[in-house]
């Protein structure tokens, strides 16, 4: 079964940057959406090369662990 991942560092001044992995074509920008709503500023995006690659299932399944 596939992995997927995201990643969220914290700098010391309050920047996010969150990073996922194993996710393809624009399922990544909606899960980064959701972890992040309602949080200020600005915010602003950098697309991987697994951005513009299709997914290859037809419905996905993320497991989101919350802590």
């Amino acid at each position: 079964m596939q992995e997927y991942n995201v990643t969220i560092e914290i700098d010391e001044d309050g920047n996010i940057k969150a990073e996922t992995k194993g996710m393809k074509g624009n399922v990544c920008v909606g899960e980064l959406d959701e972890i992040l709503k309602g949080l200020d500023g600005d915010q602003g995006f950098k697309n991987k090369p697994e951005f513009y690659q299709k997914n290859s299932f037809s419905q996905q399944k993320i497991n989101k662990i919350k802590r």
